[in-house]
């Protein structure tokens, strides 16, 4: 972590230790740490998300069917043609479509829409669609 020093045009960067971090080339210099790459990207087949929140871990035609616990990231995206919007959330109770803009519970999806949600259980990923015929494609990585 860097401290600025100074006020005005004469702010400098210091390091954890109190020196003075160099800038070469117009450019600051910045390490970071990475986990290694994913090993392992899983697509499932296309499905028709219902209009009731439902795990994406249900059984076909509404999910995927696969209880994953142990992913890293779970990718969803909502087919273009879809005209109406999908709610996202991590429980049935938080995942509500409504008419009325306020009693909405969850993120929105529209058609064509590609979120990337940080959680590791399918059984815990709710959709629910404001319409019929809405699709998902669902991926994730580990």
């Amino acid at each position: 972590m860097a401290n600025v020093i100074g006020g005005g045009t004469g702010r400098f960067l210091t390091d954890v230790d109190g020196d003075p971090v160099g800038i070469d080339s117009d450019r600051l210099q910045v390490q970071t740490l990475q986990d290694e790459a994913f090993g392992t990207f899983t697509n499932y087949q296309a499905f028709a998300v219902p209009t009731s929140a439902t795990a994406i871990s249900s059984d076909s035609p509404n999910g995927t069917g696969a209880e994953i616990a142990d992913a890293k990231e779970i990718m969803i995206q909502v087919d273009h043609d879809y005209d109406g919007y999908i709610m996202l959330a991590s429980t049935a109770a938080t995942c509500v479509t409504s008419a009325t803009l306020t009693s909405r519970k969850g993120l929105k999806l529209m058609g064509g829409d590609t979120i990337i949600v940080a959680m590791g259980d399918f059984r815990n990923v709710y959709l629910n669609a404001s319409a019929a015929d809405a699709v998902v494609y669902v991926a994730y990585f580990k």
